[in-house]
């Protein structure tokens, strides 16, 4: 099976025809990320995807969708395309007043359109064009969606011969595109690769995404990389960053600052607003020694490296692929090859609308809380030990009490387990383990790997196990909110996925993380986040008309933990190694806080008492000074008397000595 983006008949599925013959089974699906999505849940082998056209540039949302999905290419063709003019059977050319098909394909034709007086309109797809003519001729609800003014008897649709030949059209002409250049580049894409098939004497290519610092010339000397040792390139091209792969980027930066000792404030502040990934085309196989060179060396330069596939050039086929082609086309021997070797649809196409039969183990809080988010699309059954049925009642959830055990596990198909982890194991211990055979059992907890261990000991080896850790609280929508989670183990890939498409159509933000990187990245920041939320009391979050951020947050961190049961909260500490150090952290943080309040208390008042005794020396000084002066002052008045008496002596007596 080989699934294609399109309609059948559609340019994708004629290439798909000429790389790998006339026997595989073609999927049509509605978009790419459909066909991306078909090959990792095992429905589809491969998937044959565009990714750019000489003349119209790269498809960037299947580059996007490489990063997305672990697919590796495996083969690699070339397709010409070649436009044809498509009508009803014994329409004459003459009367064709309009053509429809995909906008490029109608600007790649406009100079036949215009000298043949045909005026073109706009479709979503070639070989839909096509499908839409014989709807209407068919009188289906469909073939009401031809332009305004085009019926069977004035319209021709431009897609390919094949889409002809599947819509019973005849072809008046074949090549009518403007410009023959016309190619578009496909990839195969599967789950494994086949670069251990690859050999010297197979030209090989190897794809390639790397992201590089910002610093002047990162990119020639990532380039140089390759150059240096004679390995050419046959495409490079630069995209904007995902969201993922810029989170991703942004936590390592983060790691970074943090052992480089930066303070929090500047983490993740020097990445740049606008960041890019570059796709590498190079013309050598990924295990030769000088291509193993130049990756080790590229990833000393790069923050992030990924080989997307080494595969053979020019539309050959190695390995399985080789092998499942010549086996068909050798029971196919004699046989006239058919057009109808395509499935019109896959099971999950049904899943998606699927209603799902959900039973809550553990009706608290979190539980009510996440059945008010799937009552309205699925039927919803519960059982706790404390009578909930008010509860439920509220939720449209049916809700059966401890002793019905049996009954209530019954024609379920989703498990979902929100009793605290304190209280797993002994919970585990009273189900009927052999009544949750082929049933898909949901966790969800703040950690992950006691649970996960919990689970695959003690359930039986047909049960599915899914780990989930939905980063919210309780009264919160899921819009945005991260959901965590890892498929432990998973026969029923269509009814995981099924389940997980609830917080999806929800807009979570859906995160696949092992459990230990989830505890080790994960479950400390929520046990500091849960353990200051409850030390913040609401006496200390007094309600104020003026609120700045930093206090909203913490508004918002109290109230998120205030609902939270305490035993989900002794779990988050029993079950983390590192609780116990970052609890003493807290008190040493606390500690340390509370003596440089004392120290500098201490020192204010000791630079007070000080200022003070400072401001008696210099009163006492002043009235020294004062004294001295005022003594100064006593001292000069009284021998200025003296003076004068020493003065009027010697006049009287020499006057005296006149008269005698």
């Amino acid at each position: 099976r080989v699934c294609f983006q399109g309609e059948a008949g559609a340019y994708s599925e004629k290439s798909l025809r000429e790389l790998l013959g006339p026997n595989v089974i073609s999927v049509p699906r509605p978009n790419f990320e459909s066909c991306y999505r078909a090959v990792a849940n095992k429905e589809c082998d491969y998937t044959l995807v565009p990714v750019e056209n000489s003349l119209g540039g790269s498809i960037h949302e299947n580059y996007d969708l490489m990063l997305r999905y672990d697919l590796k290419v495996v083969a690699e063709h070339d397709f010409r395309v070649r436009h044809c003019l498509l009508t009803k059977p014994g329409l004459d050319k003459s009367k064709i007043k309009y053509a429809i098909s995909h906008p490029q394909a109608l600007a790649q034709c406009d100079n036949y359109l215009r000298l043949n007086g045909i005026t073109p309109k706009p479709t979503y797809d070639t070989a839909g064009s096509a499908k839409m003519i014989l709807a209407s001729m068919n009188g289906e609800e469909f073939g009401k969606m031809l332009p305004e003014g085009c019926t069977p008897d004035n319209t021709a649709a431009i897609a390919s011969d094949l889409a002809g030949e599947t819509f019973g059209m005849d072809c008046k002409e074949q090549g009518i595109e403007d410009d023959d250049s016309n190619f578009t580049r496909f990839l195969l894409l599967g789950r494994e690769g086949v670069v251990q098939h690859l050999n010297n004497k197979i030209p090989a290519k190897t794809s390639l995404v790397f992201t590089l610092p910002h610093v002047p010339g990162a990119l020639f000397r990532s380039l140089a990389c390759f150059s240096m040792r004679d390995i050419d390139f046959s495409k490079i091209e630069s995209r904007p960053m995902s969201a993922a792969l810029l989170n991703y980027l942004r936590f390592r930066n983060t790691i970074t600052q943090m052992e480089a000792g930066q303070t929090s404030s500047a983490y993740g502040k020097d990445l740049p607003r606008f960041r890019y990934c570059f796709y590498l085309d190079i013309l050598e196989s990924e295990l030769t020694v000088s291509c193993q060179n130049a990756l080790h060396h590229l990833r000393e330069r790069s923050e992030f490296c990924r080989i997307l596939g080494s595969y053979p050039a020019s539309s050959r086929l190695v390995g399985p692929v080789a092998d499942a082609v010549n086996l068909l086309d050798a029971a196919n021997v004699g046989k006239k090859p058919s057009t109808d070797l395509r499935l019109a649809s896959l099971p999950s196409d049904k899943e998606g609308s699927r209603q799902l039969n959900i039973g809550f183990i553990g009706y608290h809080s979190f539980g009510q809380y996440l059945s008010r988010q799937m009552s309205s699309q699925h039927k919803l059954r519960c059982i706790d030990p404390m009578d909930k049925s008010k509860d439920a009642e509220k939720n449209n959830v049916e809700y059966f009490p401890n002793f019905q055990m049996s009954k209530f596990l019954q024609g379920l198909d989703v498990v979902i387990i929100t009793v605290p982890m304190t209280e797993l194991e002994e919970t585990m211990e009273t189900l009927p383990l052999e009544k949750l055979r082929n049933k898909l059992v949901v966790e969800m907890n703040p950690l992950k790997v006691y649970p996960r261990t919990v689970l695959t000991n003690m359930l039986p080896a047909d049960a599915d196990i899914l780990c989930m850790n939905p980063m919210t609280a309780a009264e919160l929508e899921l819009d945005g909110v991260p959901i965590v989670y890892e498929k432990v183990r998973i026969s029923d890939s269509l009814r995981a996925d099924c389940f997980l498409s609830i917080f999806e159509r929800a807009r979570s933000q859906m995160v696949e993380m092992s459990a230990e990187d989830h505890d080790a990245y994960v479950a400390n920041a929520e046990f500091v986040t849960h353990l200051t939320g409850r030390l913040l009391d609401r006496d200390l979050l007094p309600v104020t008309p003026v609120r700045s951020k930093e206090y909203s947050a913490l508004c918002n961190v109290a109230e998120m933990t205030a609902n939270d049961q305490f035993d989900m909260f002794y779990g988050m500490f029993k079950y983390n190694d590192q609780a116990k150090d970052m609890l003493n952290t807290m008190r040493e943080n606390l500690a340390r806080v509370e003596r440089k309040i004392a120290a500098k208390e201490a020192y204010l008042s000791a630079s007070a008492e000080m200022k003070n005794t400072d401001r008696q020396k210099l009163i006492a000084e002043c009235r020294l000074l004062l004294r001295e002066m005022a003594r100064s002052e006593t001292d000069s008045m009284q021998e200025k008397p003296t003076l004068n008496k020493k003065k009027d002596v010697p006049s009287g007596t020499s006057s005296t000595k006149k008269k005698d």
